[in-house]
């Protein structure tokens, strides 16, 4: 039991630690070989596909930044899909907007994020032959975010890219951290394989021709249409000079239930793709279960680690597992903070928020259409 309790210690440190430390080494003093446009040349037509709903507080800022790009008007277009808004997002958009760049498509009836970018990219109003930049309303661009995230599309390998999303406000160091964590693995995946398992679903670029539809009711549309592009044997990676800024402070309600959805979607994603998890020799199999199948597993693992521990050191289990909680809130009250306690807290309840998705993905998912967050 203990070398079975060491084994798992072993995979859940692969996935959190060692794959991170080993793909480091691997990426160390590469750089991107791929052909890449120059400012000077015939740039590609740029198609912006933007669902949205009730975003009156982000959208002009959002399209103002669009607008203020340095990637040439004439290649550029912005097509919005309203799911059903209730309020004053339509009207902002035709009152300060009077641009022929823009194009908004609206919905009675609310569709989800997936089902609006399919019926936007599945008709006859994108070009044909552009790069699709497919961006949540809370995103800000910079003036080089567009440039920056299509440029590598002058190589015929490259199917998506990524941009590298900076928070200005958050209000979780751990989530930042993490976030920092994961964007760091991703840009070290993109040297080390030219492969990231799925892009951030607030800013990234793909060829049109590449789109897949999403399944009516998969609530993580990004990971699907991402991990759909490599399975292809299309490279996607994450260009660390396309920066892009999200400006949302959320509650840790929203957090949590914004997580298990997620998490929700991932099963979804496993599930559709399950037969790369027996893939570890080739690079699309690697980088998935290194990079996600491990993470997706961990509270599975958590639980039998857990249950093995109580079953050896019973009393001492059960109270480390009352106070700690306990300890961790009152440095909390007294703002005072002890950032390994911390760590390990968000850590548990992360896997809590992926244990209860796994849950709701066995009762089964009849909708994705989502309730935005509060901004």
């Amino acid at each position: 039991m203990i070398l079975f309790f060491i084994l798992l210690l072993l995979l859940l440190m692969y996935g959190y630690i060692f794959y991170p430390m080993l793909l480091s080494q691997k990426a160390k003093g590469k750089i991107f070989s791929f052909l890449f446009f120059t400012n000077d040349e015939e740039l590609p037509m740029v198609s912006i596909v933007m669902p949205l709903q009730n975003e009156e507080k982000v959208i002009e800022e959002k399209l103002n930044s669009i607008l203020a790009s340095d990637y040439p008007k004439d290649k550029l277009s912005v097509y919005i899909g309203l799911d059903c808004c209730s309020d004053a997002t339509k009207q902002i958009i035709e009152t300060k907007f009077n641009s022929s760049l823009i194009h908004v498509i609206e919905f009675n009836e609310r569709q989800g994020k997936p089902n609006v970018l399919n019926k936007i990219i599945g008709t006859n109003i994108v070009e044909e032959d552009s790069i699709l930049i497919l961006t949540d309303a809370n995103i800000i661009f910079t003036p080089t975010t567009v440039f920056e995230l299509v440029k590598y599309f002058k190589d015929p390998q490259i199917g998506l890219v990524d941009s590298n999303i900076q928070h200005k406000k958050i209000t979780n160091d751990n989530e930042k951290d993490y976030w920092n964590y994961e964007t760091a693995i991703k840009h070290n995946e993109s040297l080390a394989y030219g492969i990231i398992p799925g892009p951030s679903g607030g800013c990234y670029a793909i060829r049109k021709n590449l789109y897949t539809s999403v399944p009516d009711n998969f609530l993580v549309d990004d990971f699907f249409i991402g991990f759909t592009i490599i399975t292809k044997l299309y490279k996607a990676i994450l260009n660390r000079d396309a920066i892009c800024y999200e400006d949302v402070v959320t509650n840790w309600s929203q957090e949590f239930s914004r997580k298990i959805r997620i998490a929700t979607g991932n099963f979804q994603n496993f599930w559709y793709f399950k037969r790369y998890a027996f893939q570890f020799l080739s690079p699309v199999g690697r980088v998935f279960i290194s990079h996600k199948i491990l993470r997706w597993k961990s509270p599975f693992i958590l639980l039998i680690m857990y249950y093995i521990l109580l079953l050896k050191f019973t009393l001492f289990i059960l109270i480390v597992t009352l106070f700690l909680p306990i300890i961790d809130l009152l440095f909390f009250t007294f703002d005072m903070e002890f950032k390994p306690l911390r760590r390990f807290n968000y850590f548990i309840v992360m896997n809590i928020a992926v244990f209860l998705g796994f849950l709701r993905f066995c009762k089964g998912v009849k909708s994705n259409v989502w309730q935005p967050t509060t901004r």
